[in-house]
């Protein structure tokens, strides 16, 4: 990326030489910004500081923090708003093993508090794939975990008022219905989209995402 100036120069067959007035031209970085509505921030107590980038479809992410679990949360999350009912879909393409259970997938939260209600569909390096949530702010998590699968993988979330489904799958056809749960007092407005924890603060996770879509 810069800026440049070109010349041409000619020669004939007779030893003549012609170059060309100097033309400049600009190459440009490419973008890496985050598509709008989207918006990142890390949640709880992280790191170092994380970050995202998005470039031809790919969504890159990386995030510190202890862990999304027990009653508080700490990762990177890639968010936009979710005025009613919908679902996200994606495709967990890489996550760093920087723990077995460092965790990448969608989530769909209440509130960006650290103690927030939430669900999510996780991908891990070394423990499987899975349905989490928390029922009430700054309640315990709960989870359903399916040992066995790794990247690539498929996820989903769909939200019917309070209720929620978790889906999985190899291919993003063919779907299989990791758990259901219906959330107190979910309801209204709720922040969905993209998250990564690294399971081990003091150190980044880098997850990559494809095939992303909300509706």
């Amino acid at each position: 990326a810069g800026s440049y100036s070109l010349t041409a120069k000619a020669t004939d067959n007779r030893g003549a030489v012609t170059t060309s007035t100097a033309v400049s031209i600009t190459v440009a970085t490419p973008s890496t910004a985050l598509p709008a509505p989207w918006q990142s921030q890390d949640v709880g107590a992280v790191s170092p500081a994380g970050a995202a980038a998005f470039s031809n479809g790919v969504f890159t992410l990386k995030g510190a923090g202890a862990d999304i679990w027990d009653n508080i949360d700490a990762f990177q999350y890639v968010w936009q708003p979710l005025p009613g009912d919908g679902e996200i879909v994606a495709r967990v393409v890489s996550i760093d093993n920087t723990n077995s259970w460092a965790k990448a997938g969608v989530m769909i939260r209440s509130s960006l508090s650290a103690n927030a209600p939430y669900t999510m569909m996780l991908v891990t390096p070394g423990q499987g794939v899975g349905f989490q949530w928390r029922y009430y702010a700054n309640g315990n998590s709960g989870s359903s975990v399916s040992s066995g699968l790794r990247v690539p993988y498929w996820v989903k979330l769909v939200r019917q008022g309070d209720t929620i489904f978790g889906y999985r799958s190899t291919d993003g056809i063919t779907w299989a219905l990791q758990r259901t749960e219906i959330l107190p007092n979910f309801m209204g407005a709720v922040y969905v989209g993209l998250f990564v924890t690294s399971h081990n603060n003091g150190t980044l996770c880098t997850a990559t995402f494809d095939n992303v879509t909300i509706r």
